[in-house]
């Protein structure tokens, strides 16, 4: 009896049918819709990297080219001062320190000798380029 009363309330339950044009319709206004959606999403992008980004860069731009114009004044101010040349920096022992020389030689891989001090490792201190050339010296003889 169970058997039958399954058989019936299966056979009772409405299948779905398969229609393949409202699949294909649906599938393909999703399509449409993701092609719509990308190409707004593309054009908000756009005008936000030529009306936000740009105009960003353009002010920024302008402002540290106006603050390095101030710097170079202001070295020129100082030389000037000093009767040409930039005053020596203090050679402080917490400058240009390290626990260990570099692999690759005595200064870091951003160093520019005209701003950096020349420092060389040189056991536990750090030796400034004269006292480095008078360690040479002192060695070689």
């Amino acid at each position: 009896m169970s058997m039958l009363l399954r058989r019936s309330l299966v056979r009772a339950v409405p299948r779905r049918a398969f229609a393949t044009d409202v699949a294909q319709t649906s599938y393909l206004e999703k399509q449409a819709a993701l092609r719509s959606h990308a190409a707004e999403t593309a054009t908000m992008w756009r005008k936000i990297s030529f009306y936000v980004c740009l105009p960003a860069i353009a002010v920024c731009t302008l402002w540290v080219v106006r603050v390095e114009k101030e710097h170079a004044e202001h070295e020129e101010h100082i030389k000037a001062e000093h009767g040409g040349e930039l005053p020596a920096i203090p050679d402080y022992e917490y400058l240009n320190r390290r626990a260990k020389p570099f692999p690759w030689g005595p200064n870091s891989l951003f160093f520019n000798p005209k701003v950096h001090l020349n420092s060389v490792w040189s056991g536990n201190i750090i030796l400034t380029r004269l006292s480095y050339a008078q360690t040479q010296k002192d060695l070689s003889q």
